[in-house]
């Protein structure tokens, strides 16, 4: 999230965070679903500039081109953006010293990968939904969100519909929603993504110089993107980083479970805002 300098006049614009709510497969971040209604307050109250980029999906594009983008976004955010807010309206100057980055799912890999790719200041904090911290394992007869995975036949048919050289960085679900399950199920992952250390934010962090407050929700009862692995990745985190706060809350529900959750319902997930807030805006 970029902040908003305040200017002579109160800008059009709605405010916002730089955040990626898309699979490494699927999705696309302008889809409205799956943007959780408690962030259009807080971003509101925040006077925040929103930036949601896509990024080029796996199988099509490998793990280190997702990261390629990252680098792009990077570069853009502090070359470009500036310039191009003002062209719309010259009122809006963010500021690039409070930037906090958010994602869920695979989304929060992007977001944790961009946390270590750019540069130590770029982020003041980072906010995460269930993300997705390492290639974790998944099986054939597994349920994921009350559906089943479907058999390798329906996969070797997808991949084999692939035209090389094509550029796939947005998909509108439920387009392609089952290919990054069927990918780890039938064990063909890693062969598209990539296996190397630096892909996986829970492998790459042990070569990490610094990191960013963090502050994460998870659904325990998360049946694609198992809970425990991000508990995992906050404990080693505090070892790794012992000055560095990291808060984890693990209310029920599912994959997806914060769609409809509101801060005055839920006294955890303010209380998780504020902290953000406190981080970000310091």
């Amino acid at each position: 999230m970029a902040r908003r300098r305040p200017g002579k006049q109160r800008p059009t614009t709605p405010p916002g965070a730089i955040t990626d709510a898309t699979h490494q497969t699927a999705g696309t971040a302008v889809y409205a679903p799956w943007f959780a209604g408690y962030l259009v307050p807080f971003l509101i109250r925040n006077n925040a500039i929103a930036i949601l980029p896509n990024y080029r999906l796996a199988p099509e594009h490998t793990g280190d081109d997702i990261l390629s983008d990252i680098a792009s976004l990077g570069t853009w955010l502090t070359t470009s953006l500036p310039a191009y807010l003002a062209s719309k309206n010259p009122s809006i100057s963010p500021d690039l010293s409070r930037v906090l980055v958010s994602g869920e799912s695979a989304g929060g890999w992007v977001a944790l990968q961009s946390v270590l790719s750019l540069p130590q200041n770029t982020f003041r904090a980072c906010l995460l939904q269930y993300p997705v911290v390492n290639a974790f394992p998944t099986s054939p007869d597994d349920i994921i969100m009350g559906e089943s995975i479907p058999p390798k036949e329906v996969l070797d048919e997808f991949l084999a519909s692939i035209v090389p050289g094509t550029i796939i960085s947005a998909a509108r679900p439920p387009a392609r929603d089952a290919v990054a399950p069927m990918l780890r199920a039938h064990g063909r992952w890693g062969e598209f993504f990539g296996t190397e250390r630096h892909l996986m934010p829970d492998t790459r962090i042990e070569d990490a110089g610094f990191f960013v407050p963090t502050y994460i929700l998870h659904g325990r009862d998360d049946t694609n993107v198992g809970v425990e692995w991000t508990e995992g990745f906050v404990a080693r985190a505090r070892e790794l980083f012992p000055k560095t706060r990291f808060e984890l809350v693990t209310p029920e529900g599912d994959h997806g479970f914060d769609g409809d959750v509101y801060e005055e319902e839920a006294g955890w997930l303010g209380e998780l805002l504020r902290g953000v807030e406190g981080e970000w805006l310091a």
